[in-house]
């Protein structure tokens, strides 16, 4: 077993997932007689260079399913528009790319979930941008993301004045209490601020990374991190577990940020911030911008002041962020905060079907902590199976993935075994 640490730092740091190493004999023996699936298709073109969300559904449009793009000869692939012969040599030549396996293993013993596009927990409105990740690695609650669907990008300098600070606490704090999610990332600054408002008053905050999970940045967040996942929060990324924070990254994680939203905050930015092209995005999506206004001497200010002379809505107060969003069917405050409490009682009474292996894993693991391992050697079924039939589960909301290898069930969920 080995550690991976965010940011390269190996001491005096902590960890916030923990990884292991597996060996090519048991990469092989996965895929022989092994058919995969459309989930696991997917996985691997995350994992691929060349590839990226707009190319994936370009492929969609000339393969029936993703697993025939991974099978296809790179006579047909080159006939993909825009694919080009790079790209079609690493698609046919794929697994000498990615290790989709031991990506998978290494998610399951860090307790990191995968999310793909076609999950049932994949954001709803995230689908609706124009180029949606392939798959969101996450460490947390996978409920984060289905309260995304009332959430507020709270973004702005690293840099910030007092004003800023001030600015930042307050108008996140009262959206989370308002039952907003509020979404960041991660960044020093307002970033860090948002992050910490929210999970001050006990609300929910996703943090979307410019990184993989492995290699959290800035270091120094490592312990919001673990807050963020430790209370009802996620800490997300497309990027696969072992991905460093290259500069051009940021830029991508900015589309999810505002992808994820309703709408954009930018409370204190220059102009060259970065939060200025997550407020472009925004735009390009379709949803709200806000900013507020700072002196009309600070270097600090003059990105938001340029936004608001663009059009965006003024900010002095979460009422104006409220006002904005109450003339929409079921999004004033009462309307939020109802549907988060019908969500949570929804999720704790409905009845959840299982096929025969997750039944028996759910029996299996019972009301304590239980190592996959053991589960695998106790149920004498193929490895594979197992941990596809617990990803599956967790996608489903009736387990938890834990740290070293572990699993558990999420309280209060009622299962039945499917009738054939």
């Amino acid at each position: 077993m080995t550690f991976c640490t965010f940011g390269g730092v190996a001491q005096g740091k902590g960890y916030f997932v923990e990884v292991g190493r597996m060996g090519v004999m048991a990469r092989v023996a996965f895929f022989i007689g092994i058919t995969m699936t459309r989930r696991e298709a997917f996985i691997a073109l995350n994992l691929l260079p060349e590839i990226g969300p707009g190319r994936v559904r370009l492929l969609l449009q000339c393969f029936s399913n993703p697993q025939d793009a991974l099978g296809a000869s790179v006579e047909s692939l080159m006939r993909v528009p825009r694919l080009g012969a790079a790209g079609a040599n690493v698609l046919h030549d794929w697994e000498k790319h990615c290790d989709l396996l031991n990506e998978e293993r290494r998610c399951q013993r860090a307790g990191v979930s995968i999310v793909t596009c076609e999950d049932v927990s994949y954001p709803s409105q995230l689908r609706e941008i124009h180029d949606p990740p392939i798959c969101l690695y996450l460490r947390g609650d996978l409920m984060a993301l289905q309260k995304s669907g009332n959430a507020l990008a709270v973004v702005g300098s690293r840099t910030v004045t007092q004003y800023g600070v001030a600015s930042t606490r307050l108008l996140a704090s009262d959206a989370a209490r308002a039952g907003w999610t509020i979404v960041s990332g991660l960044a020093r600054g307002i970033d860090t601020i948002a992050h910490t408002a929210a999970l001050d008053v006990g609300g929910c905050t996703i943090a979307v990374l410019g990184s993989g999970l492995e290699h959290l940045y800035p270091q120094e967040n490592l312990g919001l991190a673990r807050r963020i996942a430790e209370n009802g929060g996620a800490v997300i990324s497309e990027f696969s577990l072992g991905t460093r924070p290259e500069r051009h990254n940021f830029p991508m994680r900015n589309r999810i940020i505002s992808g994820l939203s309703r709408g954009t905050l930018v409370v204190e930015a220059g102009l060259q911030s970065g939060s200025l092209i997550t407020a472009a995005q925004a735009i390009d999506q379709g949803r709200t911008v806000f900013a507020v206004p700072g002196r009309i001497d600070s270097l600090y200010a003059r990105g938001c002041n340029a936004l608001l002379k663009d059009g965006a809505r003024l900010v002095e107060s979460y009422d104006d962020i409220r006002d904005e969003f109450s003339i929409l069917p079921g999004l004033s405050d009462t309307a939020i905060r109802r549907e988060q409490a019908q969500q949570d009682a929804l999720a704790q009474i409905a009845e959840i079907q299982l096929n025969p292996l997750e039944y028996r894993l759910w029996c299996a693991i019972g009301d304590g902590d239980r190592e996959i391992d053991a589960l695998v050697d106790e149920l004498d079924v193929p490895a594979s199976s197992v941990l596809g039939a617990l990803l599956t589960m967790e996608i489903q909301q009736v387990i938890r993935q834990l740290p070293g290898k572990l699993v558990c069930r999420v309280p209060d969920r009622r299962v039945k075994a499917k009738k054939d």
